[in-house]
């Protein structure tokens, strides 16, 4: 047990202990400061405050805004107003509740008339600092602008400190719940799920549907995820954390959903704009390999643990990294690394292909699930390989008429020229332009003058896409993003035998999601330090893929998805707005304002 914990089982022995005595003061009865939750009843009562945030305090977060809001009204009744009071009624009220309580000096006071020109002045610089309290810098910058543009304290009525505080307090609690517990907004930063969701689409995430998740590191910053804007300081503290629950919810997640969850690779991240984003653990591993000089992956497979180690300790360290994964200027410093708790990790948007239970494979781009094709989504995506004789007669080709008639971004298309052609017939150069575009959109363009052919070109098992970068990132493994698996989704109580397949297949959700340890040596498998011949798992996971096949990073990359990062499934798209056009040259994509998502 920590300070911070401490301090908190302090805090609920200290309300116990002085309530009582402040219900005598404010006429009440003695009893009533001891009968758990019917004395924040009667202490909201005292406060003047609506009977109804009793329902607050079991909300994490809210109820620590709320308790503190409670405190300073209990020193306001008592006539503390000062800045020292003020101070230590936010800061320390493991001293002030109970002085407030037993000094004999500390009586209750008639509450402020806001019509006599010294109640308002006496409480001044006291209104001032619960303002700073409630929104530091954001609340008196708001102030500020508003008394440029004219606005004054009203005569006879509440200081505008003193509203703006109430009148912030009430957004916090209320966006707060409703982010945490109904919808989340989201924006489409990626292109991974072209041509489904699109680059720019703002949408509202609902949670209701799976029930919502309690947040489990409650103390944040208010409307920023895990980071505060513009700098790489955590918006959270880890002084008090919740165990995985999950609210009741009207339906179960199913095939084909479109869901919001925190990355599982995200429990750690390179601290670095071009490397924030990119899994830790594919860079690391590609560090390790350049790091080793082998060329060989089987050689360097031998010294793995060794050259892992040594790279973990380079990145941690802040050194340079072998390649940016943003693509950009060389990265020859970073900040080391930070790590982030499940709710915080971040969130991303996919499609879910497979459930606990099921076997997926995916054959040439084709997801089979328990043995059967699925239907590939309507707006699904491939690169397609189109073949010329000369791309630049193609004229419906330009950058613009793929852009303006299938939002193809120029960004996504790539030109060349490649050699085709056998002994028999002879080697000859054709021009060729590589486009993610859905099946549908890649028929109409073969179609169009100029064109010779169109096609995918599948990667099959065994192709080298480098060193171990397709789940579960083991060497003797062969699948490829297009040729994958079958593998099975592990299912809550579902067991598995623990051996040498399963021990690569499963390790990381034994270990990282399901929180035991896991070792092999030689044919025997410790658990926990005993041996052990199965595992059985505790929660159900997902497989989730992006709808743009070729240009998305997920479960082919980085595996299951537990069900305790399940965030939430995308409901409707709220506005969208391309970032390759400007507000007023068409933009806005305003026949998707709100659209339903399918």
């Amino acid at each position: 047990m920590g300070v911070p914990q401490i301090l908190l089982y302090l805090m609920i022995v200290i309300y116990f202990a002085s309530l009582w005595k402040i219900f005598e003061k404010a006429g009440r009865q003695k009893w009533e400061g001891f009968v758990p939750g019917y004395n924040i009843w009667v202490w909201l009562k005292i406060l003047n405050k609506p009977w109804w945030w009793i329902f607050f305090f079991p909300i994490p977060f809210v109820n620590f805004v709320i308790t503190v809001a409670c405190n300073v009204e209990t020193a306001r009744m008592f006539g503390k107003y000062t800045p020292k009071d003020t101070i230590l009624t936010v800061l320390v009220p493991w001293y002030m509740i109970p002085a407030l309580a037993y000094k004999e000096e500390n009586v209750i006071v008639e509450a402020t008339d806001w019509t006599k020109k010294g109640d308002r002045e006496k409480r001044s610089i006291h209104d001032h600092l619960t303002l700073f309290f409630m929104a530091p810098i954001i609340g008196h910058a708001l102030l500020v602008v508003f008394r440029l543009t004219g606005s004054k304290d009203k005569e006879n009525k509440k200081t505008m400190p003193k509203e703006w505080t109430d009148a912030l307090g009430f957004a916090i609690v209320a966006a707060t719940i409703i982010r945490v517990f109904f919808f989340e907004a989201f924006t489409i930063p990626t292109g991974s799920m072209e041509k489904t969701m699109l680059i720019g689409d703002y949408l509202f995430v609902n949670k209701l549907k799976y029930g919502a998740k309690i947040p489990q590191t409650p103390l944040s910053v208010p409307f920023v995820h895990n980071r505060i804007p513009g700098t790489y300081t955590k918006s959270y503290v880890e002084w008090f954390k919740n165990d995985y629950m999950r609210l009741p919810g009207y339906g179960s997640i199913e095939r084909n959903d479109i869901m919001v969850f925190n990355w599982p690779a995200g429990d750690t991240v390179i601290v670095h704009d071009d490397a924030i984003a990119h899994d830790y653990y594919s860079i690391l591993r590609n560090h390790a390999y350049t790091m080793s000089g082998q060329s060989s992956y089987i050689e360097f497979d031998k010294i793995k643990d060794v050259m892992m180690t040594r790279a973990r300790e380079h990145i941690a360290s802040g050194g340079a990294l072998y390649g940016n994964p943003s693509g950009g200027a060389p990265i020859t410093k970073t900040g080391g690394v930070m790590s982030h708790p499940v709710d915080k990790k971040e969130n991303y948007i996919k499609r879910c292909v497979a459930v606990g239970g099921d076997t997926i494979e995916i054959i040439n781009g084709t997801i089979h699930i328990n043995g059967l094709a699925e239907e590939i989504p309507e707006y699904a995506q491939f690169n397609y390989w189109f073949y010329f004789k000369n791309y630049e007669a193609a004229i419906p080709f330009s950058d613009e008429y793929l852009y303006e008639n299938y939002e193809i971004y120029p960004s996504g298309i790539q030109r060349g020229e490649i050699e085709v052609g056998d002994s028999s017939t002879g080697m000859k150069k054709v021009n060729v332009m590589i486009m993610p575009c859905s099946n549908r959109i890649a028929a109409e363009l073969a179609n169009l003058v100029g064109v010779d052919s169109a096609s995918v070109i599948w990667e099959k098992k065994g192709t080298d896409v480098g060193y171990a970068s397709i789940f579960p990132n083991d060497i003797s493994i062969d699948w490829t993003k297009d040729n994958f698996g079958p593998l099975y989704i592990p299912k809550e109580g579902a067991t598995i035998q623990l051996n040498e397949e399963n021990y690569i297949a499963y390790k990381r959700a034994i270990t990282a999601y399901e929180g035991n340890t896991l070792e092999k040596e030689g044919d025997a498998y410790l658990l926990n330090g005993l041996a052990a011949t199965k595992y059985t798992f505790k929660q159900n996971y997902y497989w989730l893929m992006g709808d743009n096949r070729h240009g998305s990073a997920d479960s082919r990359y980085w595996g299951y998805v537990p069900e305790d990062h399940v965030v939430g499934t995308a409901s409707f798209v709220w506005f969208s707005k391309t970032t390759e056009k400007g507000w007023f040259d068409g933009g806005v994509r305003w026949s998707r304002i709100f659209s339903f998502i399918k």
